[in-house]
């Protein structure tokens, strides 16, 4: 009887310390209602401020990571010819985000796939896009190959 008392307030032990390490189980999120990883690692998620690396974990602090939707505003204020794309604007375009984070270089990017409409009022897929979540960069995503586009003026 003890043996089964003790099994099962380990459980429940196990089970509170497992809700603690991912928030509190309520489902909720901090930043964003759309996250990117979910239940990724949080510095990848912007989320947390620890690094294996000493300088690295520096950087990372002092680096803005943007929610999915600064993410996305930040992209629609590009121009087409930032993203070397024809056009004068990027209402022209429908895009779209990926719900997954993808390192570039050691960073978390935003893939964002864009689409410019047809006369016949369907989607043409115009372009992959990785967008780096502290707003350094952008890179056109094309076979597996990873070309930069942009990055801020200096």
């Amino acid at each position: 009887m003890k043996r089964v008392r003790l099994a099962a307030l380990c459980a429940a032990l196990g089970l509170a310390l497992s809700l603690a390490a991912c928030g509190g189980g309520d489902g909720g999120s901090s930043s964003s209602a759309l996250t990117l990883a979910e239940g990724s690692n949080p510095v990848v998620n912007g989320s947390g401020a620890s690094s294996a690396l000493g300088d690295q974990e520096t950087q990372e602090a002092e680096r803005h990571m943007m929610t999915v939707d600064e993410t996305l505003d930040f992209f629609s204020k590009l121009t087409p010819q930032d993203l070397e794309l024809e056009g004068e604007s990027m209402e022209e375009y429908n895009f779209y985000p990926s719900e997954k984070a993808i390192p570039v270089y050691g960073l978390p990017s935003m893939k964002v796939i864009v689409y410019r409409q047809t006369e016949a009022s369907t989607n043409e897929p115009v372009g992959t896009f990785l967008v780096a979540r502290d707003g350094m960069a952008v890179y056109r995503l094309e076979e597996g190959d990873v070309t930069k586009v942009w990055e801020p003026p200096m």
